[in-house]
């Protein structure tokens, strides 16, 4: 293995415009071997979840696995892979009573994605995963959707409102339906001040008096809760301090 990635989400360092977490992580696999990722074993110890190599030992993805057999039982396709293949690289979250799991990893360097799982009957069912920041600050959404309208959002050079880093990650269980999550993201928005539109769960900066942009941070944590025909929802969410990080 080259680089550890294991702690990469809790030292993500933020700057204006960019989440920066840390260089790309790989491992040079064995023909069909596969590692179980970070926390990727159930609390009942029946799966894993594992990144696999095929029989040539090139990288293929991030899989359940029957922890007892070792047999893979299927890949989970929403899971980020394109960026990172080192088995540190994934970070699982399960619940308690071992029926869902969120896993996180990178798309790219400043992306940090969250999926959830439901595992029933040896399969896993994609649940909705919840998003904090419009539930947070709604205005800030309502600002993005007026300047950006009639934009396309593969437009990213002519977007007024640009999301430049995200990041997402269950941090804890609560119980086996609920769940707390840490959002992060950064932003440019052109053209209008986003401060009042963020409220206290975010810090806005502008380069200098000359520029027609800011820089915008949001920082929170919500509770969250699993609904039925896997959905789920934001209960409550609080910012995240600056005191709160250090």
């Amino acid at each position: 293995m080259k680089i550890s990635a294991a702690a990469f989400v809790v030292v993500a360092v933020l700057v204006p415009g960019v989440i920066e977490i840390c260089a790309t992580s790989t491992h040079d696999y064995k023909p069909g071997e596969s590692l179980v990722v970070k926390n990727g074993k159930s609390p009942d110890q029946k799966f894993s979840i594992v990144s696999s190599a095929n029989n040539s030992g090139s990288f293929i993805g991030i899989y359940l696995m029957d922890a007892q057999t070792k047999k893979l039982i299927g890949k989970l396709e929403e899971v980020a892979t394109g960026l990172d293949n080192a088995p540190d690289a994934y970070r699982a979250h399960w619940s308690p009573d071992s029926k869902h799991v969120g896993i996180s990893s990178r798309s790219d360097r400043n992306q940090m994605e969250n999926v959830i799982y439901r595992i029933e009957n040896r399969r896993a069912y994609l649940v909705d995963t919840p998003d904090l920041m419009c539930h947070a600050v709604p205005d800030f959404c309502q600002l993005e959707k007026e300047l950006n309208a009639g934009i396309s959002v593969d437009d990213q050079a002519a977007r007024k409102v640009r999301q430049n880093g995200f990041y997402s990650e269950i941090i804890k269980w609560i119980s086996p339906t609920r769940f707390v999550v840490r959002e992060q993201s950064h932003w440019r928005v052109k053209e209008r001040d986003p401060s009042a539109a963020l409220a206290e769960y975010g810090d806005v900066e502008k380069p200098d008096q000359g520029a027609d942009f800011y820089f915008v941070s949001f920082d929170a944590e919500g509770e969250c809760e699993l609904l039925p025909a896997d959905k789920s929802r934001v209960i409550s969410t609080h910012p995240v301090k600056k005191s709160d990080k250090e």
